[in-house]
């Protein structure tokens, strides 16, 4: 994750349509199976991120986005009571592409060798006793040696003992000198973050370079301490597509992998105009719980067919919905989106999913912090009231519940696939429906362009980074379809930012429709590369275009690409049905004495009226407490209760409770038994 923006053009992005409501809001009804266990509640899931960035400003590198306080040296205990509220579990560090060249030798020893990285790596551990969470590091992957790796796992876990197990400089007493003799006792480490789409400065791994580093660093560092686990990262798809690098990650790693990594952010939308209406926003936002789902069944699926393993478990070490703007208000901090974090971590607490731990995007202050302030009084916002829910409210063993209540539905977009009718498979129709025709070459700067035989070749010149769209096909499609396109790509010594790939959006263009799905790319000195993509046509499509891509944004640019063998096929989407307006994920204490439910209420206008049944467990006593504001788009920016908690009123009646969901709303309801 990047600052504020991220480069997005490589996700699925379809303009949004409407969203309804099949049914009018009837009564809803719940119905828990306290005694079908599915697994323990995984309080990992809880996790955040901590930034430290080694940039030069102030509010990272020596507060920590407010978390530290350098003077006095020590954690600020008014924004660790906040942490220990929502449970924070498990603290990410040093935060999101700024971990790309980030040197962590810098952030220890003595503050006078460091007074621009007074909140380092000690710190980063101090303020995690200081909360009970455990740490998550991310490793400088486009700077780190293995060597590197393998000392930082001896600062933080090798005894003070004068054995300095890597010999030169003797890092556990360093560590001790920091103040904290003890080892920290760490496990678990991430080889960079976002890898795959280079570290914004011009540098790139290969799929095959970065594995192999990978495992270069495994085993330096796991031959210091064995306990530790690293895992590698995999692109941030939105649906089970996969390309490349996922693929040559996985199989490269399988024998050494001890888990995955994968950063959901659904849905992506970056306008500023209001369009569309916050609540068609918001309906389309909260139907995409069935497309992650379907996500993390598709990827453990994939890592147990390219590792032969089913003990590689997922870390999500970033989540969020993608709102990358302002206006009318900063979406992120709004109630509609503490609703989609609701959601995700329904999805993620699946055992399913085979989550070990997930990381929300993030803590404190900056672009994205659930909490805002550097001094008190601290403003909680909407997203951070969802984990405190959590947190307070639920219980230790997951257990069965359904829903019955009205659907929605709605056409999808901005990442997210549409939500109607019933369910179905995904269907992909034989025929090339691309016509027979020859790629239409424009000039460019920067490179040359050639036809040999059908494939078009394009040679960087080094002079300039190039946005490489100039060799298009153009073809007719029809509305809300989908069509997927395959193409296979070579590549040579093109190593700076992007790859080569392909793309497919409507045939207006980009500028005019914001609509368009890009493949993965292709990096460094490749074989033919077989590439795919889906995209979904807009509510008022006639054409196609389909391009040779390569996007910009990391310097000048050298290499060669080559692009054939494109079709174009028909394919109907697997469809997720309409969405139900109520989901619930519950649990039951250790004991069983207490049901803990979390019940999320997509009706943004509507209250809907809920009973809740428990089998085989009366209710004699009932609780609730609901997130709730005065509309979806409510924040806490300018008041700091407009969106908060507060205590429902629950009736107990013949064994059963019933209560009424507030619109646009997260309940967490507690139901002790007889």
């Amino acid at each position: 994750m990047r600052t504020a923006t991220r480069a997005f053009l490589w996700l699925l992005l379809v303009t949004g349509h409407a969203s309804r409501v099949t049914d009018a809001a009837e009564n809803a009804t719940i119905r828990v199976r306290p005694e079908r266990a599915i697994g323990a509640v995984n309080r990992l899931i809880l996790g955040d991120n901590m930034l430290g960035y080694a940039n030069g400003r102030n509010e990272y590198c020596n507060l920590g986005a407010g978390i530290w306080d350098p003077e006095k040296r020590c954690s600020v205990p008014e924004v660790v009571a906040l942490a220990k509220g929502r449970g924070l579990s498990c603290s990410r560090w040093p935060g999101g592409c700024e971990a790309h060249r980030f040197e962590w030798k810098k952030t220890v020893g003595p503050l006078a060798e460091r007074s621009n990285q007074r909140f380092g790596l000690p710190e980063f551990m101090q303020n995690c006793a200081d909360i009970g969470a455990i740490a998550v590091i991310t490793l400088g992957d486009f700077v780190i040696s293995p060597e590197d790796a393998a000392d930082m796992v001896e600062y933080l876990n090798a005894p003070n003992d004068g054995k300095n197990p890597n010999g030169g400089r003797d890092w556990a007493a360093l560590r001790a000198a920091d103040g904290h003799p003890e080892p920290w006792g760490v496990v678990w480490f991430e080889f960079g973050n976002e890898s795959d789409h280079g570290d914004h400065k011009g540098g790139k791994f290969t799929p095959k370079g970065y594995a192999e580093r990978f495992l270069a660093t495994r085993r330096a560092m796991r031959a210091v301490d064995p306990r530790i686990k690293l895992g590698a990262v995999l692109e941030n798809t939105k649906t089970g597509q996969v390309g490349p690098w996922t693929r040559e990650v996985l199989k490269t790693t399988a024998k050494e992998l001890d888990f995955a990594i994968h950063h959901c952010y659904v849905p992506g939308y970056y306008a500023n105009d209001g369009k569309p209406p916050a609540e068609e926003l918001f309906a389309l936002s909260l139907a995409a719980d069935a497309q992650i789902a379907d996500l993390y069944r598709s990827l453990n699926a994939l890592i147990r067919e390219l590792t032969g393993r089913d003990d590689v478990p997922l870390a999500i070490t970033e989540f969020n919905g993608h709102f990358v703007q302002q206006k009318p208000v900063p979406y992120r901090h709004c109630l509609g989106n503490a609703l989609v974090n609701a959601e995700v971590l329904r999805v993620l607490m699946q055992p399913e999913h085979h989550i070990a731990l997930a990381n929300h995007w993030q803590f404190a202050n900056e672009y994205w912090g659930s909490v805002k302030g550097y001094k008190p009084p601290y403003v909680k916002r909407p997203n951070y009231y969802v984990f405190e829910l959590y947190h307070q409210h639920f219980g230790d063993v997951l257990v069965e519940a359904d829903v019955t209540c009205s659907r929605f539905e709605s056409d999808g977009g901005y990442g997210v696939r549409p939500r109607r009718g019933q369910p179905g498979p995904f269907q992909l129709f034989p025929d090339d429906l691309l016509p027979k025709q020859d790629w239409a070459l424009s000039a460019t700067k920067g490179a040359t362009h050639r036809i040999e035989d059908g494939v078009v070749a394009v040679e960087f010149d080094g002079t300039q980074d190039v946005n490489y769209h100039h060799a298009q096909k153009a073809m007719p499609a029809e509305p809300l379809t989908g069509y997927r396109l395959t193409g296979w790509v070579k590549t040579e010594g093109l190593t700076t930012g992007s790859g080569a790939g392909f793309q497919t959006g409507d045939g207006r263009g980009w500028p005019a429709t914001h609509s368009a799905s890009c493949s993965p790319s292709v990096v460094g000195t490749s074989d033919w590369t077989k590439l795919e993509l889906d995209y979904v046509t807009l509510g008022d499509t006639k054409n196609l275009q389909v391009i040779c891509r390569r996007i910009s944004g990391a310097g000048a640019l050298k290499g060669k690409a080559w692009y054939r063998g494109v079709q174009v096929q028909k394919f109907r989407p697997k469809s997720y049905g309409a969405a139900p307006l109520l989901t619930v994920n519950a649990s039951r204490s250790r004991d069983g004495s207490v049901l803990h439910l979390m019940i999320v209420n997509k009706s943004l206008r509507e209250p809907v009226p809920c009973t809740i049944e428990a089998e085989g467990l009366p209710t004699a006593e009932a609780r609730a407490w609901a997130l709730t504001g005065p509309a979806c788009d409510a924040t806490n920016e300018r008041e700091p209760l407009n969106v908060t908690v507060r205590e429902q009123e629950v009736t107990v009646n013949g064994g059963k409770a019933s209560l009424k969901l507030a619109p646009c709303s997260v309940t967490a309801l507690e139901l002790r038994r007889r």
